[in-house]
């Protein structure tokens, strides 16, 4: 009785209410079988589903309300992560926008979300088949208020943006993050450039190690990307650079390196977990090029050994390959497959976490299918 009671009232309300919106999004879907030395699994996922409204309306003199809601879902039935079904839970905001550039406040895309990633090319949910590991900043930063410069010199980018550290509890792991984000493009060439500042946290970070507080300390990220994207050619390489706690590395990287986290491989180097200057050093290369309907593409990242105030941890690095092919059977609907693997060397704690043993490479098959609207 509710639904349709609602059905009527969209029904009777003037079609002028609709005029400024648009309806956009995704629904990506696929089949994984992933190998992680100890066991194997085939999933069926969701790969990041979305659908989102959006529209404006003109104030005058140059100066219009802009204002965004996307919200991802899980076609596969889970709702996890970015798909947990929460309205308004992917970039959401309201804003405005006129000669002196856009300002935006919400759950506001940074600018490694917005603007980067290019070197991470692939649709996927295991990270053996993508770029989610290096890729790991590029996020929505909730209770944020984002600026973009005017676009002065054609092709060049700006942003500014900083997110609040709304939870003032004693054990938080809140933080005030603040990004400068720059870019240019030009005759297919681009460069782009984002720093990331985290201010101290008041509680520590786990990193899948539940046996281990994790530092608190500020961090400081930095990414660059440098390419060129025409004449059906794609070549992207990204490097990036952090210092500050161990929470740096991310949940990824710790679960790739050993199964519970780095606590292991830090422990049998004689190394404390607290409160320690952590950097890490990564790198990725893409290169794609399209023949009619086909993509074939390839992926190389690595990331160095990490210091651990000034020295290097054995074995905590990582290498990644990804090689695959896109069909676009159509102009809003393309076929993926692809293969990847993640190479990590030393011991890690075994699944009951009672004895060391050697890591395995991690290696994953997947196909997908991304349709756009």
């Amino acid at each position: 009785m509710k639904k349709s009671l609602i059905a009527l009232l969209v029904a009777t309300l003037p079609a002028a209410a609709f005029a400024d919106v648009t309806i956009y999004g995704k629904i990506k879907g696929g089949v994984e079988y992933v190998d992680n030395g100890s066991t194997k699994q085939t999933n069926v996922d969701d790969l990041g589903s979305r659908i989102g409204f959006k529209g404006s309306e003109d104030l005058g003199n140059g100066l219009k309300t802009i204002w965004q809601v996307e919200t991802g879902f899980g076609i596969d039935g889970t709702g996890t992560g970015s798909s947990s079904g929460t309205f308004a839970n992917r970039n959401s905001f309201i804003g405005l926008q006129g000669d002196f550039g856009t300002v935006r406040l919400g759950n506001v895309s940074n600018f490694l979300d917005s603007d980067m990633g290019t070197v991470d090319t692939w649709e996927y949910s295991s990270n053996d088949l993508g770029l989610g590991i290096f890729t790991r900043d590029g996020v929505r930063l909730k209770n944020s208020v984002r600026y973009d410069l005017p676009t002065v010199v054609p092709g060049l980018t700006a942003a500014i943006q900083y997110g609040t550290k709304e939870d003032k509890t004693a054990s938080t792991q809140s933080r005030e993050t603040s990004v400068v984000g720059l870019g240019y493009e030009n005759s297919g060439f681009f460069g782009k450039y984002a720093y990331i500042h985290e201010s101290k946290a008041s509680a520590g970070y786990t990193l899948n190690d539940t046996y281990t507080q994790w530092s608190y300390k500020a961090n400081d990220k930095h990414r660059l990307e440098v390419g060129y994207n025409a004449n059906n050619l794609f070549v992207g390489l990204g490097y990036q650079q952090q210092k500050g706690g161990y929470d740096i590395v991310g949940t990824g990287w710790a679960t790739v390196v050993n199964g519970f986290g780095l606590k292991s491989a830090l422990n049998a180097a004689g190394i404390s977990t607290l409160n320690q200057d952590v950097k890490t050093q990564e790198y990725a290369l893409t290169a794609a090029y399209t023949l009619g309907a086909f993509t074939p593409k390839f992926t190389y990242a690595h990331g160095k050994d990490i210091k651990v105030n000034g020295e290097s941890v054995n074995n905590t690095g990582y290498d990644q390959y990804v090689l695959g092919v896109d069909y676009a059977i159509s102009k809003r609907t393309t076929f993926g497959a692809q293969y990847g693997q993640i190479s990590v060397k030393g011991q890690g704690l075994n699944n009951a976490g009672t004895a060391f043993v050697d890591n395995k490479n991690q290696k994953a098959f997947g196909l997908n299918m991304v349709h756009k609207f």
